[in-house]
C-alpha cells in the first residue's frame, strides 16, 4: 500500500505493508497488542478494537494483552507472512 496517512504522519511510514484486526473480550477492561520482534512496547487498543499495523520483515507474530479482574493474561498468534513487491503491469 502507498499513501496510507491513516496509520502515521511519517511519510516514511505510509507505504509497506498493513494487516488491519479487530479484537473483542467483553470481560476484558482492557486490551493492549505488541507486535512480537518489534522494538516497540504493548499498543492499548481503543474501546473499538480495531488495530493496523505496519508490518515488517520481522514480524513473527502478535502478543495480545488482556486485562480482567486485575490480572493480565497473555496470548500468542504466531504467523507468517510473505510480503512481495508489486509487479510491474
Amino acid at each position: 500500500m502507498t499513501g496510507y496517512t491513516d496509520f502515521s504522519g511519517d511519510p516514511a511510514e505510509q507505504e509497506g505493508n498493513y494487516l488491519a484486526l479487530h479484537f473483542e473480550d467483553e470481560d476484558a477492561t482492557s486490551i493492549s497488542v505488541k507486535v512480537v520482534g518489534s522494538d516497540h512496547d504493548p499498543v492499548t487498543l481503543d474501546p473499538d478494537g480495531l488495530l493496523v499495523v505496519r508490518i515488517r520483515e520481522i514480524a513473527k507474530g502478535l502478543d495480545v494483552y488482556s486485562v480482567k479482574s486485575g490480572v493480565t493474561y497473555m496470548n500468542r498468534y504466531e504467523f507468517h507472512l510473505v510480503c512481495e513487491p508489486e509487479e510491474d503491469e
